[in-house]
């Protein structure tokens, strides 16, 4: 089973190469968490292990941003609260783990915004 679904095949970097389910021989626990970009509709899903640091996570997903979304510099906003897509992005951390910074992380969904974005 692929870790990262997505429908894109137009990319030049190959999924399979990026797949994380075998860490050194290893597997994990793992959740899928929805990203969108803000002010589209464009979502993607990926699957990561809760017990990752925020750090952890943004190294992970930073080869499939740059596929899915097209964006080399990032943030990664909690979805769900008062005007989300402008709010402060999450603090990245290697301290912090997914599961400790948000409540449930089985229904977890976050926007992608582009960190040059200059908002109004």
């Amino acid at each position: 089973m692929n870790s990262v679904q997505s429908n894109s095949n137009s990319n030049s970097n190959s999924r399979h190469e990026l797949n994380p389910e075998f860490n050194n021989g290893q597997y994990f626990n793992s959740v899928t968490i929805r990203f969108k970009k803000v002010f589209t509709t464009n979502i993607k899903f990926y699957t990561v292990c809760p017990d990752w640091t925020t750090q952890q996570l943004v190294e992970f997903i930073k080869p499939y941003v740059a596929i899915d979304f097209e964006l080399e510099q990032f943030d990664i906003v909690e979805s769900g609260l008062p005007l989300s897509e402008l709010a402060n992005p999450i603090r990245i951390s290697s301290n912090i783990k997914i599961s400790e910074m948000f409540r449930n992380v089985n229904q977890l969904c976050l926007y992608i915004r582009d960190r040059e974005r200059v908002i109004q």
